[in-house]
Parts: C-alpha cells; sequence; structure tokens
C-alpha cells in the first residue's frame, strides 16, 4: 500500500517534493507551463525566427512571463 509518494526534481538549488496531497497541484502547474510554453514558441513561430513581433503579442509575451513567474513561486510554495 503506498502511503505516500516522494519525487524529487532539481529547480534552482531547492527541492520540489511531491506528495499524494499535493500532486494534483504539481499536475496542474506542469499543465499550464506546458501549454505556456506553446504559446510561447507560437510567437516566436509568428516572428519569423526574428524576434520582431507586435505590440499586441509583446504585451502577451510580457503577459506569459509574469505567468510563468507566478507559477514558479506556486511550486516552490508546495515544495
Amino acid at each position: 500500500m503506498l502511503l505516500l509518494e516522494r519525487i524529487s526534481m532539481e529547480t534552482d538549488g531547492s527541492a520540489v517534493v511531491a506528495t499524494w496531497e499535493n500532486r494534483a497541484q504539481i499536475i496542474d502547474i506542469m499543465r499550464s507551463v506546458r501549454g505556456m510554453s506553446q504559446e510561447l514558441q507560437d510567437l516566436w513561430n509568428k516572428s519569423g525566427g526574428m524576434g520582431r513581433l507586435s505590440q499586441v503579442d509583446t504585451d502577451r509575451l510580457v503577459e506569459l512571463l509574469r505567468d510563468i513567474g507566478d507559477l514558479n513561486e506556486m511550486l516552490m510554495r508546495l515544495a
């Protein structure tokens, strides 16, 4: 019988421990990160690989980076 599952991942020198109690939160964070990563890739492709974006796309990029930072903080609080 599994009472507790522990998985350690190294992130910036801090260990993040996944337990049965916070597993769903970590999975939700990772799903969000995957979606944001895809959106970042789409923005890069939209720029033609040159890094030039419209103001609207630049604003979205800033929002994505802020959201990624927020997710990182949430993940660190789970540690």
